[in-house]
């Protein structure tokens, strides 16, 4: 259990989206760095902001271990007991621990005699993942400062997403295959302005955000109306440190707001600016366009059903 693992970050560059390889600088290490890991039972601290990948990380690390066909057992520090922990350690499992931060005191002591102190233990793998800087909690008191050290014999840190620029468009490659699959499309071509909002924007939310934005593009086909919803629902970081979440329900309502007020300025320019006509052919009352239309000058959405427009 000798020195600190640690990936970190390259230079930002780059590259036209048509060029992106299969691993660029910073998950190429990671990926290096995960099949060392796995050949090992050492324990693994995997250090990263909300979003990044952990547990995806611990589970790579699972699949590529000796253990791969043995239990993989994945606990939220925050809802576990002693039960919980005792029972998954004496399963023989590679056992991840998610935000190990929250785990109090007495469950740490636990792990210490159970995992560390005891030959029971021994066939068990114990990964743990955090979205904070540990020692802080060591200061705190309220983590045990040899329950820290441990742990985090050997230390993976992920960088966040914005400081893995010129990965950016080689992930949004790969999604764009996994999603045109799974929605059973043709793979899309990423418009320019869409390959800049990729570069451009600094994804708070990490993996978790640029999967949901890819997911997306491919779910409501048009990119210009894509765009749009994204923007209308992006994450964004408040005073208090809590941001917004960024769901695929949230992007397609935001998308059908889009749509509806596209369609509106269609038929008015179609009718020549009769609101009458228009209101007709889009089969709403003309009261309901007036209100429709003042939304739009507004921007208010506050009418707006979970399906789009109450009309």
């Amino acid at each position: 259990m000798a020195g600190t693992a640690t990936i970190q970050s390259v230079k930002r560059q780059t590259r036209p989206f048509a060029s992106t390889k299969p691993f660029a600088p910073i998950e190429a290490q990671i990926q290096r760095a995960i099949g060392r890991i796995a050949e090992s039972d050492c324990p693994v601290l995997i250090v990263g902001e909300p979003g990044v990948g952990k547990r995806s990380i611990a589970k790579q690390i699972h699949a590529q271990s000796h253990r791969s066909r043995s239990i993989y057992t994945e606990i939220h520090s925050a809802d576990t007991d002693a039960q919980g922990i005792l029972s998954a350690f004496s399963s023989k499992a590679t056992v991840y621990l998610a935000e190990i931060g929250d785990l109090n005191l007495a469950l740490q002591e636990l792990i210490i005699n159970t995992y560390f102190h005891s030959e029971e233990a021994q066939g068990s793998r114990l990964l743990c993942g955090t979205s904070r800087e540990l020692f802080g909690e060591v200061k705190a008191r309220r983590m045990r400062e040899d329950f820290y050290y441990l742990v985090s014999a050997v230390t993976l840190r992920i960088p966040p997403l914005r400081c893995r620029k010129s990965e950016i468009l080689s992930m949004a490659d790969g999604l764009l295959t996994q999603y045109s699959k799974q929605f059973d499309r043709p793979k899309p071509v990423l418009r320019d302005e869409i390959v800049g909002y990729l570069l451009e924007h600094t994804w708070p939310e990490n993996l978790t955000e640029l999967q949901t934005a890819i997911k997306t593009f491919v779910a409501i086909g048009d990119q210009s109306i894509s765009l749009a919803a994204l923007k209308a629902v992006a994450p964004t970081s408040k005073s208090n440190g809590h941001r917004k979440s960024l769901s695929l329900k949230e992007a397609t309502r935001s998308a059908s707001i889009q749509i509806e007020r596209q369609l509106i300025s269609e038929v008015l320019i179609a009718t020549g600016g009769n609101r009458k006509r228009a209101a007709n052919e889009l089969g709403i009352s003309y009261k309901a366009l007036l209100y429709k239309l003042k939304q739009i000058e507004t921007g208010d959405q506050s009418s707006y059903g979970k399906n789009g427009v109450v009309l």
